[in-house]
């Protein structure tokens, strides 16, 4: 057992022999020259310290070459990636100029390693702040909380031309069997590399550590956190048949409604719904981002507002003082209802009539996996859905349920609709 005062030493010795690889995926990892590789699996199974350790590996080979390391949002970088990256992998003599501001980090040979968030800009909804970036290699990090297009403007990106391949590399721990990166990656090719681990796979890791997660029950979380599955939970409240995800197959819809869940470090989601001439919903759009401010959500509600005139957004009603600024700058917004039960079973209605998708909603359609009734102590299920990843699955409640008469409301009885300015 090594001891603080020899630390120093042990840092020096490993910066000359090179990162430690603590399993073979991670040394598949760091060789491979593939185009696309992709290192999937459970927690503390080393993911995310071998995407620095590359980054840095790559730094020092290549003089002069930038290097971006990416998240979905720049919030979440400073105490994951970031963090790996400046306080376990690179030592600090060895990063002579940085740029907190701009989180960038230059060493003595003048390569520079950034580190950028996927936020999407306000107006367009794209990442804004890599569009004009030349990378010479790329690493994105939990990149399941991404989008495709996301993937698709950070690989546009690589064309530094001093290095001899060019490649983007990320990490991540599972989600859905339908989720876009597993469909991407499987079966895997020479051009696109799989990698998979489970929690085990990292000898490293203390044995109360692997013997807590060894002991705990083979559900859902354990296969996918600690064995590294790519699973849909059991319990699934909404079995979406794959048929149904597709874009609206008519282009005019009479009626538009979008559901809003509020969030800034679980996700913001806003689902547009619309509704045809002969009463089957589309979802057609949607807004998903984590780390958004207020002031950055609105004029993109603002855009959708545009695109469909007539539209009203139904809000969480948790946040009246959201609602009043919406309002404010011109939204027409209330408050939704927020019937869990009734909300649940008129999606379930809307699925059953043939509602669609469009495969763009990548927040929803990852999140629909995992939307699942809470366990009893029995071992059966309660009424009630678990309220973790369920942001888009909420909004889309809000949404679907204000095509449907609210029975607590006198007026719609005797009219057959909502009496709200959403009807």
């Amino acid at each position: 057992m090594w001891t603080l005062e020899q630390a120093p030493a042990l840092r020096v010795l490993r910066t000359e022999l090179g990162p430690a690889f603590v399993n073979d995926q991670q040394r598949v990892f760091m060789r491979s020259q593939a185009p696309e590789v992709l290192y999937s699996g459970a927690f503390r199974a080393g993911k995310s310290r071998i995407g620095c350790e590359k980054a840095y590996a790559l730094a020092k080979r290549y003089p002069g070459i930038p290097i971006g390391i990416f998240r979905k949002t720049a919030a979440s970088l400073a105490a994951s990636t970031e963090r790996t990256l400046l306080h376990d992998v690179i030592p600090r003599a060895e990063i002579v100029k940085s740029n907190r501001t701009e989180r960038w980090y230059e060493l003595a040979n003048g390569s520079r390693i950034w580190l950028f968030g996927l936020d999407p800009d306000p107006i367009t909804g794209l990442p804004s702040k890599v569009g004009s970036v030349e990378l010479g290699w790329a690493f994105v990090d939990e990149a399941a909380e991404c989008a495709e297009a996301d993937w698709v403007m950070v690989k546009g990106r690589l064309s530094w031309p001093g290095i001899g391949y060019h490649q983007i590399a990320a990490a991540t721990n599972p989600a859905s069997p339908k989720h876009w990166l597993k469909q991407r990656f499987t079966p895997a090719t020479a051009d696109r590399v799989y990698l998979h681990a489970s929690t085990f796979d990292n000898p490293a890791l203390p044995a109360d550590y692997l013997a807590d997660a060894q002991g705990g029950a083979l559900d859902y979380f354990k296969r996918r956190y600690i064995m590294g599955e790519w699973v849909g939970a059991e319990g699934v409240i909404w079995d979406f048949p794959e048929d149904q995800i597709k874009p609206p197959t008519v282009p005019i819809f009479k009626r538009v409604v979008a559901g809003v869940d509020w969030g800034f470090v679980h996700a913001f989601a806003c689902e547009v719904i619309g509704q045809s001439g002969s009463g089957r919903l589309s979802v057609v759009r949607e807004v998903y981002a984590k780390g958004a401010l207020l002031r950055d959500i609105i004029p993109v509600l603002l855009d959708i507002q545009t695109q469909y005139p007539g539209i009203h957004f139904m809000a969480d009603p948790s946040e009246p003082a959201y609602i009043a600024e919406c309002i404010g700058a011109g939204l027409r917004m209330e408050s939704a209802r927020n019937d869990v039960d009734a909300g649940i079973q008129a999606v379930s209605a809307a699925i059953h009539d043939g509602m669609t998708i469009d495969p763009a909603c990548e927040g929803l359609l990852g999140e629909l996996p995992g939307y699942t009734w809470m366990t009893d102590r029995g071992g059966g299920f309660k009424e009630k859905p678990i309220e973790i990843n369920d942001d888009a699955c909420d909004a889309l409640r809000y949404g679907v349920i204000a095509f449907t008469a609210d029975p607590d409301n006198p007026w719609a009885r005797l009219v057959g609709k909502q009496a709200s300015t959403a009807a």
